[in-house]
C-alpha cells in the first residue's frame, strides 16, 4: 500500500466519525422535538438475496429456508430503486447492501445512476465480481477520494482459504472473493486513482479466534487498504424486528455471542502486531477495548453509550420500508418520499427515546459511540497491548 492510500483510508475513517458528530451535535443536544438537519448517509439494501450462507449471519435462516422467488417478493424495482435514489440529495454518501448486491442482474444500473449524483459504497462478498465488472465499479471512481462517484468498495473475508469457506458455506469462496480484491486493485492502480479505497471487514467470531493475526498479511497480499474488525450481533434474530416497539425486548432476549475473554484478548494483540509490521490499517468497534472484551464475555453497560445514527443516517430496505435503524419502521417509500418520512412522527419520537436511552438490542452495533471524550486512547493505536 501507498502511503498517500493508507493515510487516506485513515484521515477518512477518523473524518467520517468526527462530521457525524459535529453534524448531529445541534439537534441530539438542543432540538428536544425530535426533529433534524436532512439525511446524508444512505444506507440501501437493494436484496437480502445471497450467493453465500454465512454461519453468523443473521438471515441464515431465511435463506435456508424461503424459496429464491419468494425471497424476490416484494423488492423494488429497478425504476423504483431510481427514484428513490433521486430523492437523495446531491454530495450525500450512500452505501448499496445486501444480501448480497450483484445478486441483482440491474445492480450495475443502480450503481451507475448513483454514482452520477453522489459519494457511493457498495458492500459485497466480491464473488461476483469478474474483470469485465471490476473495469466497470472502478470506470465509476472519481480520481481522489471524497468526489464524486464509486469512492469505497468492502467486501468480508473471514480467514485464510478453508476457514473462510467453512464459515461461509461455499468451497471456493474465498478464492473468488480475493480474486474480486485483486481485480478492483489491479483496475484502480491501472487508472492511477486512489479510490474505490478498499476496506475488508471481519467479524470478530469463535470461529476466526485462531486464525485473526494472519487476516493483516492476507489483505496486504490481495491490494486491500483497510481490514475492518467488527462485533458480531444477533439483533435480527428477534421476531418482528423494526415493525414492533423496540422497547417491548429485553436482555433476555437477545443471543448474544461469547468468546473467551483472554482469547479475544490475545487474537486481537496478534492481530494488531501483524497490521503494524505490514502497513494495514485496523480498524476497531467504536468502543474502548475493555468494553469489547466485555461485549463477548457477558456485555458493555449502555449508559456509557449514545446513538446519533438517527440524526444522520437513513436506511432503505429492499421493500421499500425506511427506517431510522433497523429496530424501528418509520415509512415505505411506495407511500411518502425520502423527506416527508425524515421528519415524521414516528422518526421524532425514535429520536427522542434515543435522547434518554437505548435498547437491548443496541449492544455490539457500528454506530454505537462511547460517550468518553477521551476517544484517542480507544482509536489509537491499533497495535496498543488489550489487556
Amino acid at each position: 500500500m501507498s502511503v498517500t492510500t493508507q493515510d487516506s483510508a485513515f484521515s477518512v475513517a477518523r473524518l467520517y466519525e468526527s462530521a457525524t458528530r459535529m453534524y448531529s451535535t445541534i439537534p441530539y443536544k438542543f432540538f428536544k422535538n425530535g426533529y433534524s438537519f436532512p439525511a446524508w448517509h444512505y444506507y440501501i439494501e437493494v436484496t437480502r438475496r445471497c450467493n453465500l450462507r454465512c454461519k453468523m449471519c443473521q438471515y441464515i435462516e431465511w435463506l435456508e429456508n424461503v424459496p429464491i422467488k419468494e425471497q424476490m417478493v416484494g423488492e423494488l424495482s429497478t425504476e423504483e430503486w431510481l427514484n428513490v435514489i433521486d430523492q437523495i440529495p446531491r454530495f450525500s454518501l450512500i452505501t448499496f447492501t445486501g444480501g448480497e448486491v450483484f445478486v441483482r442482474k440491474d445492480f450495475m444500473q443502480i450503481l451507475t445512476h448513483a454514482s452520477r449524483k453522489a459519494r457511493t459504497h457498495f458492500i459485497s462478498n466480491t464473488t461476483m465480481l469478474p474483470e469485465d465488472r471490476a473495469q466497470a465499479v472502478v470506470d465509476l471512481a472519481p480520481r481522489k477520494l471524497g468526489g464524486i462517484g464509486f469512492n469505497f468498495a468492502g467486501t468480508s473475508i473471514e480467514g485464510p482459504g478453508d476457514r473462510h469457506d467453512e464459515i461461509r458455506q461455499m468451497k471456493g469462496a474465498w478464492e473468488r472473493s480475493m480474486h474480486g480484491i485483486r481485480e478492483l486493485r489491479n483496475y484502480r492502480d491501472a487508472a492511477g486513482k486512489t479510490c474505490p479505497l478498499i476496506h475488508v471487514t471481519t467479524v470478530l467470531q469463535k470461529d476466526n479466534m485462531d486464525v485473526l493475526h494472519l487476516m493483516p498479511k492476507l489483505i496486504k497480499d490481495a491490494g486491500a487498504d483497510v481490514l475492518n474488525l467488527v462485533t458480531e450481533t444477533r439483533m435480527h434474530d428477534l421476531p418482528n424486528l423494526g415493525e414492533v416497539d423496540p422497547a417491548s425486548f429485553n436482555d433476555d432476549e437477545v443471543r448474544f455471542p461469547r468468546i473467551p475473554r483472554q482469547e479475544l484478548a490475545d487474537a486481537l494483540n496478534r492481530t494488531a502486531a501483524e497490521a503494524q509490521q505490514h502497513g494495514i490499517e485496523l480498524r476497531l468497534p467504536r468502543m474502548p477495548k475493555e468494553d469489547l472484551l466485555d461485549y463477548y464475555e457477558t456485555s458493555i453497560n449502555l449508559k456509557d453509550y449514545e446513538c446519533r445514527n438517527a440524526w444522520n443516517t437513513l436506511i432503505i430496505g429492499r421493500q421499500g420500508d425506511v427506517y431510522p435503524c433497523w429496530i424501528q419502521k418509520a415509512g415505505n417509500t411506495r407511500e411518502a418520499s425520502l423527506k416527508e418520512i425524515w421528519n415524521n412522527a414516528t422518526m421524532r419520537n425514535f429520536r427522542r427515546t434515543c435522547q434518554q436511552k437505548l435498547f437491548a438490542m443496541c449492544p455490539g452495533c457500528c454506530f454505537l459511540d462511547h460517550k468518553s471524550e477521551r476517544r484517542s486512547d480507544r482509536d489509537a493505536g491499533s497495535a496498543s497491548t488489550v489487556a
